[in-house]
């Protein structure tokens, strides 16, 4: 859905609802064969809308000891010192570094940060619209994980891994 962000919200800087927000995440496992799909809290972050919607920006927390998938022993192996090292690394964080209409719609780019990497990501905004105390915004990207600082697992879980993120956020 082609979102107008000029006319479809308000000015101003709004905060994440995290009991609401939440982020899917989508990856191959077991050499590309077997689909695995995970969820992750959003436990903080703003939204500031622009004027001018190419100024707007947004940052989240993740909260990485909450990935949860449908093995709990595979969630304690992510969580684990291997991949996300919650002990040492308790939060993935993404801020923005710029908004741009596409072809697509609008996408937000920016640096999500993991076990203290850096790397880029730009994220769809797949739907913007009202919600009964704010807006809900659904926005998704495609990571390569060794990039972002997750090396380990080779062979064993894909390189891309999808990430589909369902945001409330209110003033």
């Amino acid at each position: 859905m082609t979102t107008n962000l000029s006319t479809d919200l308000r000015p101003g800087t709004y905060t994440i609802d995290q009991d609401r927000s939440t982020c899917t995440l989508h990856a191959a496992h077991a050499f590309g064969l077997k689909p695995v799909t995970a969820t992750m809290a959003i436990r903080a972050g703003t939204v500031t809308v622009g004027t001018d919607p190419a100024r707007s920006s947004a940052s989240a927390q993740l909260d990485a000891a909450t990935f949860r998938s449908d093995d709990p022993r595979r969630d304690k192996d992510i969580r684990g010192k291997r991949f996300l090292a919650v002990a040492d690394h308790p939060v993935i964080a993404f801020r923005s570094t710029g908004c741009v209409r596409a072809a697509a719609g609008w996408q937000v780019t920016g640096v999500l940060s993991v076990r203290g990497t850096d790397s880029e990501v730009t994220l769809t905004l797949d739907t913007v619209e009202p919600a009964t105390t704010g807006y809900r915004c659904t926005a998704s990207c495609t990571l390569d994980r060794v990039a972002a600082g997750v090396k380990a697992g080779r062979g064993i879980i894909a390189r891309p891994v999808h990430l589909e993120f369902e945001v409330y956020f209110r003033s």
